[in-house]
C-alpha cells in the first residue's frame, strides 16, 4: 500500500535535532506516511500543489493566514483532508475553530492534541478505520 502523504505547514523550519510531530506519528506508526514540511517564507500553495498530499496540518500563525490557507488548499483540491492546530487566546479559540471547520477544515485542535488521537483522526478522516 503506498505511503499517506502529509504536509506539515508551520511558521519555522524544525530545528535539527528536535523531535517533531511528524517523528512521534512515524514511532507509531511506522512506514505509514511520507511526509513533507513547509514554513511561512517558502511558497505553500505550491508545495500543496507540487507534494499532493492527502493530509495537510497546519499550525496557526502570525506569518500567514489560517483561514485564507484554508480556502486556497481546498480551492486546489475539495478532497484534502485539513487539520488545524489552533493557538490564541480562550475566548476566541471556539469562535476560530467553527470558522475553520466552515471552511473545510476537518477538524482543529487546541495545545491539548494526542498523538494517539491524531493518528485516529487521520485514519478515520481517509475512511481507513
Amino acid at each position: 500500500m503506498p505511503k499517506i502523504k502529509i504536509l506539515f505547514i508551520q511558521e519555522k523550519k524544525v530545528k535539527k535535532g528536535a523531535i517533531s510531530l511528524s517523528d512521534l506519528i512515524e514511532n507509531e506508526v511506522p512506514d505509514t506516511y511520507e511526509f513533507e514540511h513547509v514554513n511561512a517564507k517558502e511558497d505553500i500553495i505550491s508545495k500543496v500543489a507540487e507534494f499532493s498530499p492527502q493530509i495537510v496540518f497546519i499550525s496557526n500563525s502570525k506569518a500567514y493566514d489560517i483561514f485564507e490557507l484554508v480556502q486556497r488548499i481546498k480551492g486546489l483540491d475539495s478532497e484534502i483532508v485539513i487539520l488545524a492546530m489552533v493557538f490564541t487566546d480562550f475566548d476566541s479559540e471556539r469562535e476560530m475553530m467553527d470558522r475553520l471547520t466552515d471552511l473545510g477544515a476537518y477538524k482543529c485542535y487546541t495545545s491539548q492534541l494526542s498523538v494517539d488521537s491524531l493518528i485516529h483522526d487521520m485514519f478515520v478522516s481517509l475512511n481507513m478505520e
